[in-house]
């Protein structure tokens, strides 16, 4: 029993791997593939099949793709700006806790003078500021310093 032909790929000429290792985009690609070779007999599909197989291109030449970026450097500024971002989303979420204390405070006080300048001596309960419907939010830690690494991974 004969086994069955795996994918076979059309040829591709160095120039054209040299061509897609250097365009960023499938647009740029197709343009610049019909100025290089003017004279090519091939369509929009198999010029789309080369620009598809760019990754393996790259692999066999042991280039990177100018998309991925690898360095601890990149990684470490990610990392400081993460960090930074958790911080002031803390922050901010502490200021609007306040913010929203604090206005619960004026309203409480305004409703209270509203009734007194209006006449209304109804019984107020005592304790205004933590009327028995209102729940306590759930206490959040703060993010640490330092956060984990990121895995990015397949």
């Amino acid at each position: 029993m004969q086994k069955p032909q795996g994918r076979k790929y059309q040829v591709v000429e160095e120039a054209e791997i040299d061509l897609v290792l250097k365009c960023r985009d499938s647009h740029e690609f197709y343009e610049q593939y019909l100025r290089v070779f003017p004279d090519t007999k091939k369509g929009l599909d198999s010029i789309s099949k080369v620009w598809k197989r760019r990754s393996e291109f790259a692999k066999k030449r042991q280039l990177t793709l100018p998309q991925a970026e690898t360095g601890s450097a990149a990684s470490r500024e990610i990392q400081a700006l993460i960090t930074d971002q958790t911080k002031i989303m803390s922050d901010m979420a502490a200021l609007t806790r306040e913010n929203l204390e604090v206005s619960r405070k004026i309203l409480s006080a305004l409703a209270h003078q509203n009734r007194i300048l209006s006449g209304h001596h109804e019984e107020i309960p005592k304790d205004p500021e933590h009327p028995a419907s209102l729940q306590k939010p759930p206490v959040q830690k703060k993010a640490p310093e330092k956060p984990t690494p990121i895995m990015v991974g397949s």
